[in-house]
């Protein structure tokens, strides 16, 4: 590589790479704000808390890191444009493939560092973090249940009008689905949590106990002082070894060839993030290429490169969106998924065409007679 090549490579690296820890440390920060309330209101521990915000820093990555090699793309090759760098490169003999060289450089370097995460890091990553996220939802009936809203847990459904300021619920309202046959409805006046560092308790006061005779079909309803509910130790524990495992917890082979009999729309979400999962690293180097392009394409404008800063984002926008588009039409999917790929590797093979010396005079025939 030339030595100005080098020059350039360096800054874009060291560029790009900042703009991704921030843009990615942020969404984290942003992200992670949701999950406080486990640590406020439902007791889990510190230690939990960042061991499942942790896991979601290589998703945030792989989505941010084509973004932000676009970035750092748009605002080196803008600056070498203000300093009158690039004219100084170009006066020294430097082809426009010599001036992108680093951009392709980068764009390669970046693709295989989020195939690395996407493939490998991120079905470990989410699987942890459901792993975490279940278990609080299984652990306990009490440590996840929000007042004034219905709380799904495991077999059981918890209703609580309102929490008093010992932390007790009011207007307790439960459904017990924990043996099939013999369904049952409480309802309270108030509800009192016990031993909740054992799995958790619900100690009732003044409410009914709901019930139906499967034999006879005919409801029974008991009046109670006092009821205490305990969950079965045997309901948890199995839950998350037979857990149904969603697409991005599953590795690549797993998502094109599921073990499970699955439904045609499932196997179709499979499909799709397996596809996804492929392609989507390969928008750092189509939006490298696409930054590049515009910036060093054309006649330099002292007025400013805002025009060409917009046409690139507005592209590479485009065709983000359009991929995810075709993803999500899977009920053509032998139609979609080679339009998917196509757009990527069209948009990358058509800008690597315009920045050697044939592409660049059919560029130019192109821009004549446009102004012309």
């Amino acid at each position: 590589m030339h030595k100005l090549s080098r020059y350039i490579f360096k800054q874009l690296f060291f560029t790009v790479l900042t703009v991704a820890v921030v843009l990615t440390l942020i969404s984290w920060l942003a992200q992670s704000i949701r999950y406080i309330d486990y640590v406020a209101n439902k007791g889990i521990s510190l230690l939990l808390y960042f061991q499942m915000i942790f896991y979601l820093l290589p998703n945030l990555f792989v989505i941010i890191g084509p973004i932000a090699v676009l970035i750092g793309v748009l605002f080196i090759y803008n600056k070498l444009i203000a300093d009158h760098e690039l004219v100084v490169m170009q006066s020294a003999g430097l082809s426009y493939w010599q001036l992108a060289k680093p951009v392709f450089a980068i764009g390669i370097l970046f693709t295989l560092v989020i195939y690395v995460f996407s493939l490998y890091v991120i079905p470990l990553t989410f699987r942890k973090y459901r792993d975490i996220s279940t278990s609080l939802k299984e652990q306990s009936l009490v440590t996840l249940i929000q007042a004034g809203q219905f709380n799904s847990i495991g077999k059981y459904t918890v209703y609580a009008r309102g929490q008093d300021a010992q932390g007790n619920f009011l207007g307790r309202l439960l459904y017990d689905a924990s043996e099939p046959n013999n369904l049952k409805i409480f309802m309270a006046e108030k509800g009192v949590l016990l031993d909740k560092e054992e799995g958790g308790r619900i100690y009732l006061m003044n409410g009914n106990r709901q019930e139906k005779d499967l034999s006879t079909g005919k409801p029974s309803i008991l009046y109670f002082d006092r009821y205490t509910i305990e969950e079965k130790k045997e309901e948890k524990g199995n839950t998350q070894e037979t857990r149904f495992l969603k697409a991005h917890e599953r590795s690549l082979e797993d998502l094109l060839n599921p073990k499970e009999k699955l439904k045609p729309s499932t196997k179709l979400e499979f499909l799709a993030a397996a596809h996804q999962r492929l392609l989507i690293p390969l928008f750092a180097l189509a939006f490298a290429l696409l930054g590049v392009c515009c910036m060093l394409l054309g006649h330099f404008n002292r007025k400013g490169r805002s025009m060409r800063i917009f046409i690139s984002c507005l592209g590479a926008s485009l065709l983000q969106v359009s991929v995810m588009i075709f993803f999500h039409t899977l009920k053509y999917a032998t139609l979609m998924i080679p339009l998917a790929y196509g757009s990527v590797i069209l948009t990358i093979l058509t800008c690597l065409f315009l920045l050697t010396p044939w592409g660049f005079g059919v560029f130019n025939v192109f821009n004549f007679r446009k102004n012309s």
